[in-house]
């Protein structure tokens, strides 16, 4: 859910006392300081980000345009909220800063997965490597390298797995990962017995098995990182609960 104020201009009339309301007053900066938080998470991962940078940047730009044109809306509608006329322009200013809220976050989560499968394609290119060894020597040099890269996207991995919101996904991920931790530990013990035994029929297909293991591992990081996009406000990104949260208090007290 990353919509909120949907049918506040649809609300009839209250029988609230009409005029410069100070709750609302309140509310409204909750609004302005969750948008403040969320725009300092947005400008941390604009600028940690590797992929899509320019598109971030923008984006967070965006949120901060809407979020002060909000800011100024809702202000004015607490001044004054018996006008249905500054209500509308506030539902709309709200309706505009979740509209870029959520264009940042689709962004930001297109990012996070085009950075797992940057490090998984790292990876599948390190383990041909260990495939290809041709001594003993060049096996423990290439699996030392797959290591170093396994490390890499265990972290980016994991954290995705965090992110996904669908249980199934993340079981999904979580069995992959499991899979490639124990099969990429027996990988370098089958390897060197083939090299050893190269023309034993089965250290070449146990060898074989292990590696065909590890690249199905493999494939199901990539399909489970991609099977959803952490979008409800309680999971994914920190910051959009939060400025949902300040949203919905201020359409449901005013």
């Amino acid at each position: 859910k990353v919509t909120t104020l949907v049918n506040t201009s649809n609300k009839g009339p209250s029988g609230k006392k009409k005029g410069r309301s100070k709750k609302a007053h309140v509310l409204a900066a909750s609004v302005e300081q969750a948008t403040q938080n969320f725009l300092e998470k947005g400008d941390q991962i604009a600028k940690e980000s590797q992929d899509l940078k320019e598109e971030l940047v923008a984006a967070v730009e965006d949120v901060r345009k809407q979020g002060e044109t909000m800011r100024i809306a809702s202000s004015e509608f607490a001044d004054d909220p018996c006008s249905s006329v500054k209500r509308g322009t506030m539902v709309r200013a709200a309706r505009a800063l979740l509209s870029a809220v959520t264009r940042l976050l689709i962004l930001a989560d297109m990012a996070d997965v085009m950075r797992l499968l940057s490090h998984l394609k790292i990876v599948e290119e390190a383990l041909e490597a260990v495939k290809n060894a041709t001594n003993e020597q060049d096996l423990a040099n290439r699996f030392k390298e797959f290591g170093k890269e396994m490390v890499k996207l265990n972290y980016v991995a994991a954290r995705r797995q965090q992110e996904l919101k669908d249980p199934h996904c993340r079981d999904e991920m979580a069995a992959a990962r499991g899979a490639l931790k124990k099969n990429a530990t027996m990988l370098y013990t089958a390897s060197q017995a083939f090299l050893r035994h190269p023309d034993v029929a089965a250290t070449r297909a146990n060898r074989d098995y292990v590696f065909k293991q590890v690249q199905e591992a493999i494939a199901g990081i990539s399909n489970a990182a991609q099977a959803t996009s952490p979008t409800d406000e309680n999971k994914g990104h920190t910051g959009i609960g939060e400025l949902a949260a300040a949203l919905n208090e201020f359409d449901v007290s005013i």
